[in-house]
């Protein structure tokens, strides 16, 4: 069994391998839409939810999930939450930078190392920590429809 960890100061996340090994880090936001009910995600262990890609996923890097989909873990009253990648080239905010609708943000190349580690190795949680308002940047929504 695996597990990420979300660092919200450096702006990172994290996979360990069962054993505690690191397998791979990279950067990740929690920048989160002014329109969202969910200013950020709170300092918590959470437990991973499953694996998956919404009905309509295009694999596209500029789109809302990024080429791999969502990981999906609990958060209490907000359903959907995950890790995901996406909006690649968005001329606002690029990339992970990019707001969400509460989900954390991250590469690509991230996405794809987690997904086919989850195959031989499922994720169990997911830990955030120090994620909390003086680390997060609450992203403004541009004056233009949210997505996440």
């Amino acid at each position: 069994m695996s597990a990420l960890v979300f660092n919200g100061s450096p702006h990172q996340i994290h996979l360990y391998d069962n054993d505690t090994t690191l397998i791979g880090s990279w950067e990740a936001y929690n920048n989160v839409d002014s329109t969202a009910t969910l200013t950020h995600i709170r300092n918590h262990t959470y437990m991973m939810q499953d694996r998956t890609s919404p009905k309509h996923h295009v694999q596209d890097a500029n789109g809302m999930y990024g080429l791999h989909g969502i990981v999906r873990f609990f958060v209490p009253g907000h359903h959907g939450i995950g890790v995901h990648s996406g909006r690649r080239h968005y001329r606002t905010n690029p990339g992970p930078k990019h707001w969400t609708m509460g989900c954390i943000r991250t590469t690509d190349e991230a996405m794809a190392v987690i997904v086919e580690h989850m195959r031989n190795s499922p994720l169990t949680a997911i830990r955030v920590e120090h994620n909390c308002g003086t680390h997060t940047h609450r992203a403004p929504r541009r004056n233009r429809t949210a997505h996440a």
